[in-house]
């Protein structure tokens, strides 16, 4: 081997470590994200749950006259309201995450929904100020240190949503706005999150 194809070699070799180690961090962070958003979930709705126990507790001596049917029709609506309280509160959390952490947090979903080529990334108006062409030019610095061939340049034009991401590559689009993600990811965490609360 030569020098030069020693020296090339050595390159790589750091490249892929170091994409390795931007990976795994990018990982970690993820899952303190989503631990810290479950905990605050918790907290949030520990307190829907008490208020919803007392209403719960009334409407049962009102309900002593009403037939079983109704009193379960009634209690699932409880249970229900605490459910979307629990999942309105961690999407109002993501939203208000620091500019920095909302970042990593959309870093993730990013890299999974890149495709090769030239894409744009657009964001809410929001979004667009407070990320910027500075964090897609980081998301773009860590797909060249993966070795992907994608780039991705921040569009002139914003979307409605409260918050995520679209990433445009010509006529196609993919949609990873946040109301989509959770929307998607309700029906999965809808069990344990009511788990959780009723203590199940």
């Amino acid at each position: 081997m030569t020098g030069i194809d020693r020296i090339k070699a050595k390159i790589l070799d750091d490249a892929r470590k170091a994409a390795e180690e931007n990976i795994s961090r990018a990982k970690q962070e993820a899952e303190r994200i989503i631990a810290e958003a479950v905990k605050q979930v918790k907290e949030e709705t520990e307190k829907v749950r008490q208020a919803a126990e007392a209403e719960a507790a009334d409407l049962k001596k009102r309900m002593a006259a009403v037939s079983s049917l109704e009193e379960r029709k009634r209690m699932l609506k409880v249970r229900q309201d605490m459910v979307d309280a629990a999942f309105r509160a961690a999407f109002e959390k993501t939203l208000h995450l620091p500019a920095e952490e909302y970042g990593r947090f959309l870093k993730r979903f990013i890299l999974e929904s890149v495709r090769e080529g030239e894409g744009e990334i657009l964001f809410n108006e929001n979004d667009r100020s407070r990320l910027g062409a500075r964090f897609v030019e980081e998301i773009n610095q860590t797909l060249r240190a993966e070795g992907k061939a994608a780039v991705l340049t921040l569009s002139g034009q914003t979307i409605p949503n409260q918050g995520g991401f679209v990433l445009k590559y010509g006529d196609m689009e993919i949609n990873s706005t946040l109301e989509l993600i959770f929307n998607m990811a309700r029906p999965q965490l809808e069990a344990e999150v009511a788990s959780i609360l009723f203590k199940e």
